[in-house]
């Protein structure tokens, strides 16, 4: 949907594992009175102060965290685009008032973990020889201001494609096609 690996997993969770396994956070998360977290990343908009599309979750931990927030995103009437991102930022707004205690949500800087691809940032990321070890790739407005022969080329380097998958045209298509 919105994210596609550029390397190995691995670095990605043998590093953020070490800060996962907190002092804060006892095993229960919430039910057996211990703090419960979910870590995510820095957003591309001050509008939230989460990423919401990509995030960390210890099963022992998260569970209180993971539940409040399906309760907020079902709790928005007319639902749309964002109601991940609207109910998270209200979780937040909630413990910063003091009206949630058992629930930790920890922004993580996004190092060399995770690149947002944007039309500021598209040309320099796609010429590298190396990428982040998550791109996320959005369908949003974004894409169609990228040059679409642009992002094909991108999208094959990324997925390591042979000669013979680009030219079958199954993979590695643009997000949104120009119009």
């Amino acid at each position: 949907i919105d994210i596609i690996a550029g390397n190995k997993l691995e670095h990605l969770f043998r590093s953020k594992q070490q800060m996962v396994e907190s002092p804060h956070q006892l095993r229960g998360g919430g039910g057996g009175g211990g703090l419960s977290t979910l870590h995510f990343f820095t957003p591309i908009s001050s509008e939230y102060p989460f990423q919401s599309g990509t995030f960390v979750v210890k099963r022992s931990s998260s569970r209180h965290c993971l539940e409040l927030w399906r309760r907020e995103i079902e709790n928005i009437v007319g639902g749309t685009l964002g109601m991940d991102q609207a109910a998270l930022r209200t979780i937040h707004e909630q413990i910063k008032a003091g009206f949630e205690t058992k629930c930790r949500l920890i922004r993580m800087d996004n190092e060399d973990f995770l690149s947002f691809l944007k039309p500021k940032n598209f040309n320099k990321i796609s010429k590298l020889s190396s990428y982040t070890t998550l791109i996320h790739l959005s369908n949003s407005k974004f894409a169609k201001w990228m040059d679409e022969e642009q992002q094909n080329t991108f999208l094959h380097a990324v997925l390591q494609l042979s000669e013979e998958e680009i030219q079958s045209g199954k993979y590695g298509k643009s997000i949104i096609k120009l119009t």
